[in-house]
């Protein structure tokens, strides 16, 4: 539920449907529509623990991901952000 309120819930993106990974049960493929005829599939085990700790940013980590948005639809997730109590680092402009 948490991986679906924040894809759905926070970016906008229509939860699609959930797939079981068949090779390995405590996961399940989350799927969700980004809004330009693709999908964006989240592996997701909601039997792990949160970890407070920063997510590590070795080789094959995921570090950060970017999307084309509206600056509209961009401080929309932000306040969505807040509204939740989710810390992030700011609005910063980036120059692009």
């Amino acid at each position: 539920r948490t991986s679906i309120d924040f894809w759905e819930g926070v970016l906008g993106m229509p939860f699609i449907f959930e797939q079981p990974n068949l090779d390995k049960a405590s996961e399940s493929h989350l799927y969700f529509d980004p809004g330009d005829g693709r999908l964006i599939t989240v592996f997701t085990d909601e039997s792990r623990s949160p970890v407070k700790r920063r997510t590590p940013t070795d080789t094959g980590c995921v570090h950060h991901i970017a999307f084309a948005v509206s600056r509209v639809t961009f401080l929309q997730a932000v306040a969505r952000l807040d509204e939740r109590g989710i810390k992030h680092s700011g609005v910063k402009d980036r120059g692009f």
